[in-house]
């Protein structure tokens, strides 16, 4: 068995994540100015060019505004941003976003699913059930008290449903969304227990069988309204 080589992140990388993380826990926000590479290299202990490198890199994630003779300005990622500022996003503090990036996720989770079990009630295979009991099957095996593994479980759930829509583009935006989502599905497992949360996935596959898409986009909606999104600021990682 070969488990690969373990490679340090370089010295440009652990100055483009310290950034990142600054501005993303608000301790540098829109518009504000950063000193100079000569200021940051002296400060930070290392050479001018990993931060003009870095500098470089955060510019191009949407971050970071280099303004002819006006220096380097924290951009306003929201606007400014690609996906690369996504999944940037996506990767700090693992998963766990604050609560109004997670308002936002949520919401735009809703977006992608609802129309996909509507879609995938509407006209469901014989085999797109099989699938989704499958799934439901490999949750119920879970052991209750394995919050990481069940909430992988219920990720699979979802996102074969985004998949089964037929819809090509989709599944790749949830799984951009993957680290973000555990979390969240790790917090939904505490707060309502995990023979509810696997009970939801039930009701999820009896509206597909039965064509009744339209039920199971309300009780998707329904669910994230009511989650509370201050919750993951204060829950513990696993």
């Amino acid at each position: 068995m070969k488990f690969g080589e373990i490679v340090a992140p370089t010295i440009k990388e652990l100055f483009v994540q310290r950034i990142e993380g600054m501005i993303l826990s608000g301790v540098l926000r829109p518009g504000d100015s950063l000193p100079t590479e000569r200021e940051l290299a002296d400060e930070m202990k290392i050479s001018k060019t990993m931060i003009h490198e870095g500098i470089r890199e955060l510019s191009r994630l949407g971050f970071l505004d280099v303004v002819s003779r006006k220096g380097v300005m924290v951009a306003d990622y929201a606007q400014n941003g690609n996906l690369d500022t996504l999944m940037a996003i996506m990767r700090y503090n693992e998963g766990r976003l604050d609560e109004k990036t997670m308002g936002s996720l949520l919401e735009v989770r809703g977006f992608l699913e609802c129309p996909a079990l509507e879609k995938l009630a509407e006209r469901h295979t014989k085999e797109d059930l099989e699938l989704l009991e499958k799934l439901l099957e490999e949750a119920r095996n879970v052991p209750k008290d394995d919050i990481p593994a069940l909430a992988n479980a219920l990720f699979r759930f979802h996102r074969a449903i985004i998949f089964l829509s037929g819809n090509t583009i989709t599944p790749l935006i949830f799984n951009a969304f993957m680290s973000a989502s555990l979390a969240f599905w790790k917090d939904y497992i505490r707060i309502t227990g995990a023979e509810a949360s696997l009970k939801q996935l039930e009701d999820f596959l009896y509206c597909i069988r039965h064509n009744n898409g339209k039920e199971a986009a309300r009780m998707l909606q329904e669910g994230l309204k009511k989650f509370p999104c201050d919750s993951l600021i204060s829950a513990p990682a696993d």
